[in-house]
């Protein structure tokens, strides 16, 4: 009896939650999660563009300040043909990974293969960018746009148009060995629509197109503005192989993950789940600087 009044004793005393462990255990560090599978991308446009009255980093300056953080990839809008050879320059010494580039010019948020008669001027424009896209050795892929809805031109006139154009700019694309990204663009109300800015209509039309060399760039920031689903979206293009790079920035703002209403630890622990190793691009700006966008979602991706 006195043994048994004293371990009830001993036992009020105890820690909640330290009875039923092991001895030792209660010590023990907690698991550290996996690396992700996924690469992260850093974009070298917006959250490089703070302003504040300073003069823009140069580009190649931004591929160093992402190496010196630990990134093993980087992203980038266009450049001069001086710049470009700076940022193969500083791509050499830190062995980063350039991952894509933008594929079209004017034609590709204007006329694109939906006006038509004017396709050849999107695939030469297409052309030039494959060129470019060589200089870099990695074999980056072309976000590409397809043009603006014409008002004036039945829809399936202009359906059939660009799956006629895309499976050309995959021809010009294979041969240049890279893949061309067509990314669903939302754009301000005061702007003519984009053509497929939903993955409803930009979904068929990849499977439509049916090429390697032509797949989906599936930005969730834009994504969020057209349509939203978000992750049934991502199931469904991971699934059916139509999705070729992920781009990541929050809503509204367009800064970095955890600003915004969009749940990217749960986008995240998704990509994880669905083993994405591909590559994901941080195209979004900062709320305070380029340092701590990479910060947060390098923190982000680890602990989901």
């Amino acid at each position: 009896m006195t043994n048994r009044r004293e371990m009830l004793r001993a036992a009020a005393a105890a820690p909640l939650g330290l009875l039923a462990l092991p001895r030792g255990r209660a010590e023990a560090a907690p698991a550290t999660a996996a690396p992700p599978p996924y690469t992260i991308s850093s974009y070298l446009a917006i959250m490089f563009n703070t302003g504040r009255g300073n003069p823009p980093m140069p580009r190649a300056d931004r591929i160093r300040a992402v190496a010196a953080k630990g990134f093993k990839a980087y992203s980038f809008w266009n450049a001069t043909p001086d710049e470009r050879k700076a940022m193969i320059k500083a791509q050499q010494e830190t062995g980063l990974k350039c991952v894509s580039l933008v594929g079209t010019g004017s034609a590709g948020g204007t006329t694109g293969f939906t006006k038509p008669g004017a396709q050849d001027a999107l695939l030469a424009e297409i052309r030039e960018r494959v060129d470019i896209a060589k200089e870099f050795g990695t074999q980056p892929d072309l976000i590409t746009f397809v043009g603006i809805i014409q008002p004036d031109v039945p829809w399936d006139t202009q359906r059939a148009q660009i799956v006629d154009g895309l499976k050309r700019a995959g021809d010009i694309a294979a041969a240049g060995g890279v893949t061309i990204a067509l990314e669903p663009l939302s754009v301000n109300p005061a702007q003519p629509r984009r053509a497929l800015d939903r993955c409803l209509e930009a979904f068929p039309v990849m499977k439509d197109v049916n090429h390697p060399n032509v797949k989906i760039c599936f930005d969730l920031y834009h994504l969020q503005r057209t349509e939203g689903n978000l992750v049934v979206n991502l199931r469904n293009g991971l699934q059916d192989k139509l999705i070729k790079i992920v781009q990541i920035g929050d809503n509204p703002g367009r800064l970095e993950p955890g600003t915004g209403e969009i749940n990217y630890p749960f986008i995240f622990k998704e990509l994880r789940r669905l083993n994405w190793t591909g590559f994901v691009d941080t195209e979004h700006g900062t709320s305070s600087t380029a340092d701590h966008a990479m910060d947060v979602v390098r923190k982000m991706a680890e602990e989901n």
